[in-house]
């Protein structure tokens, strides 16, 4: 069943405020040998720029040309995501997070419908389409939200 895209885009924002809720809430060095709240919420905006959201245009550009794209899993690179956020607060993530993700909600309204279409096959999600990305964009977030509200953060 599909989700109605103005439900799946408010949900898209809505995730954002909750990860970075849960950050300001959080203590600001996790236990263990976590990332801290803030670098986990600064994480979330270096996947939107660095990975959801050129992904999303691979798949419209893909589906315009006639060809499905493939995509490996990748991350941005643990340690350096640390070193980049070292020293940022929950506050100054999470207003990058914000814009990350106002430029993805962006990027999804100007999409006809035929973009919404787009395919794309990943290794670890299968086949996905514009909708199935933004799923996975919601499961990305809650997960690290889930380890910020434990207080282990995953690296």
């Amino acid at each position: 069943m599909a989700i109605k895209r103005s439900v799946l885009m408010v949900e898209l924002l809505m995730s954002a405020d909750r990860v970075i809720s849960a950050a300001q809430e959080a203590p600001a060095e996790p236990r263990g040998d976590g990332w801290p709240a803030a670098t986990v919420v600064g994480h979330l905006s270096q996947v939107d720029t660095e990975v959801w959201l050129p992904r999303l245009d691979q798949m419209v550009i893909g589906r315009q040309e006639g060809m499905t794209p493939s995509f490996a899993w990748w991350e941005p690179e643990a340690e350096q995501t640390l070193v980049r956020f070292a020293g940022m607060t929950a506050d100054d993530a999470g207003a990058q997070l914000l814009a990350s993700r106002t430029l993805l909600l962006h990027r999804l309204r100007e999409l006809t419908d035929d973009d919404w279409d787009a395919r794309a096959e990943h290794e670890a999600f299968g086949s996905l389409d514009v909708e199935g990305l933004m799923l996975q964009v919601l499961s990305h977030d809650e997960e690290h939200r889930a380890s910020i509200l434990l207080g282990q953060p995953e690296v």
